[in-house]
Parts: structure tokens; sequence; C-alpha cells
């Protein structure tokens, strides 16, 4: 039996009997969800290239702390609506994701620093080698195997851009 804190709420399904099931359908999520961060991604590229070069903006810093909490007021809302689940923020669950989040803010802070000073084209097409590269290092550190299909659209990836 799994306790409460391993338990994984990715598929929106706790396991316990008596939780209630979420309010509202939503079809086709993956779809939803790579068509949300596609365009939430182009869209934060695009303004921060926009806000870090044209006004000569110097607080690089200050707008991406401003988006992240912009993003965890979304994921509230969402979560409050009932269109998504959150596990309940513990301090195992800190401990597990502080190093991974310490990691993650180095890379939005080098990524902010770099949109300033290389055009958009190049930091699209370094994000999607980033991915490549990831998905080498899994076979290699991890021994996961990807499928054609993942291959193919990771070369795709490097191709459109």
């Amino acid at each position: 039996m799994k306790s409460h804190d391993a338990v994984d709420l990715e598929d929106g399904k706790t396991g316990k009997s008596g939780d209630k099931p979420m309010q509202r359908k939503i079809h086709n999520r993956a779809l939803l969800s790579g068509l949300a961060y596609c365009i939430s991604s182009c869209s934060m590229i695009l303004v921060n290239k926009f806000v870090l070069s044209s006004y000569n903006f110097n607080a690089g810093i200050f707008l991406m702390l401003y988006q992240n909490l912009v993003s965890v007021i979304i994921v509230v809302a969402l979560s409050l609506m009932g269109l998504i689940t959150t596990e309940p923020l513990t301090l195992r669950l800190m401990k597990v994701w502080f190093p991974v989040n310490v990691i993650f803010v180095g890379m939005l802070i080098t990524s902010m620093f770099s949109l300033k000073y290389i055009n958009v084209a190049m930091v699209t097409v370094l994000k999607n080698v980033t991915n490549v590269i990831t998905a080498v290092g899994e076979m290699y550190l991890f021994n996961k195997q990807h499928d054609n299909r993942v291959w193919a659209a990771l070369f795709l990836m490097l191709y459109c851009s």
C-alpha cells in the first residue's frame, strides 16, 4: 500500500477510493497540453526578446520572477476550478524537488541573459539541440530507449528550426 507522500498525481488520479473524480472531463489532454506549451513558450520567448531588446530593459531577473508568479497563480486557479490536480505541498516534496528547482532557475536566468544578446532563432536552435542531447543522455545514463517516433520528432524539430 502506498503512503500519502508516495502518491503520483500526474495522471489526475490519487488511487484512493474516497476521492472525488475531477469535476470537468477534458478530452485530448495531451494535445491541449502540447498546444498550451507551444503557445506559452513561443509567446514568452518573443515577449522577453521584445522587452529585453527594445526597451533596453536591464531587470531580466525581475521579469522572470514576475512570469513565474503569474504561472503559479494560473496553476492555483486551475486547481481551484477543478481542471487540474496538484499534490499537497509538504516538506518532503520540497526537499525532493529543491535541486531540480535550483537547476531550473539557473536555466531560466541563463536563458534570459542569452535572449538579450542572441537572436530568437539561435535561442530556438540551441533549445532544440538541448532536447536531442537530453534524449541521448537518457540513453547512456539511464538505459532508456526511445522509439523511432521520438527521434523523428526531435530531428524534425532541429530541421525546422
